[in-house]
Order: C-alpha cells, then structure tokens, then sequence
C-alpha cells in the first residue's frame, strides 16, 4: 500500500481554500424567487447594543491655567505669573445597554504642572462632561476634581470617572460626547 504525504506548501494552499471558502456565502433564496424582492434597506433596523458614541475633547478646554491673584490670561507678563497648568490628555467611555438605557462610564485623565510663580499644594480642576444629541444636551454636570502636587514635586497626574451618565437608547449613532474644563463665562477686561 503506498502512503501519500501532503507538502507544505500544499497544506497551506488547502487551508487558505478552506478559509476563503468559509468567508463567502450564497442566498439561494433570491436564486429560487422566494426571497422578498420588494426589501428596502432603509427599513433595516440596526443593532445598536455595540454602538458607544465618540469622546471628543472640546477645542480650548483641554487646557487650564491658574494664574497669581489679579493677573489676567491677556496680560503680556501673564505666562511668567503662571500658578500651575492642568491638561487633559485621554478620554476613555464605557457603555453597558441596560433596557433601553444606555450607561455610560467616561474616564479622564491628565496632568498638572507647577507654573514659575505655583507651589505645591492642591487644585481644584472643574470638569464638565456633557452627552448631546445635535443642538440637544442630554447630560451636563460639572465635576470639582481636586489633585495634589507633593512637595518637592512640579508635577502630578489625575483620573476621574464619571459613573452616573445615563442617556436614552439611541435610536441613531448621532451621540457626542464632550469633556473638558469649565471655569465658567470667559470675565472680560475693563
């Protein structure tokens, strides 16, 4: 009886068939006629359970700067009169379908920066989070994050999650979600 062997190279040629064959697939409904041939793709509902919106950092909130007492951001001599500097540098979510809630956990974390005239010690950092929907705002709550620079150090990090984010199932995948700090209405000079 003679005994028949497979090359390698033959192996892999079979094994790559086999997985190419799996990947393919052929209605044979619509080769019968007994597929409905009045379907319109728009009335497809789409799962949205793995549908978690984007992050997004919202531009000019990314930074905060704490200056000494009566100098403005717009002076000349501002930066030299630097308290500290906290940046966000990631944003991460959460989602979890419960219902038809959708919860979300968002996650921040940055750092902050002892400027030329700061000192160790604590910060408190306002943080707003904010879910919307276009012009809507589902969600909108402003967190007082406090961080401390040890002494002897210029630097420290910090991480913050918000765990009460609860918004509607999304019925489309139009969601953001916007992170940043909050220090309020910009005060404009005299």
């Amino acid at each position: 009886m003679k005994s028949s062997s497979i090359s390698p190279l033959n192996a892999a040629a079979i094994a790559l068939l086999f997985t190419l064959a799996a990947c393919t697939s052929t209605n044979t409904g619509d080769a019968l006629g007994s597929a409905d041939q009045n379907k319109n793709v728009e009335d497809e509902v789409v799962d949205l359970r793995a549908y978690c919106p984007k992050t997004t950092i919202r531009a000019g909130t990314e930074t905060m700067r704490e200056f000494a007492r009566g100098v403005d951001r717009q002076d000349a001599d501002a930066a030299a009169k630097l308290r500290y500097q906290a940046t966000i540098n990631e944003v991460v979510r959460e989602c979890n379908y419960i219902a038809e809630t959708l919860a979300m956990r968002i996650g921040i974390a940055g750092r902050v920066i002892i400027g030329p005239v700061g000192e160790p010690g604590s910060q408190e950092l306002p943080i707003r989070v904010a879910v919307t929907r276009g012009d809507e705002v589902l969600y909108s709550q402003l967190h007082k994050i406090t961080t401390t620079i040890e002494a002897g150090k210029s630097i420290a990090t910090f991480r913050f999650v918000d765990e009460a984010v609860n918004i509607d199932k999304p019925d489309k995948q139009n969601i953001v979600i916007y992170v940043g700090f909050d220090e309020g209405p910009v005060k404009k000079k005299n």
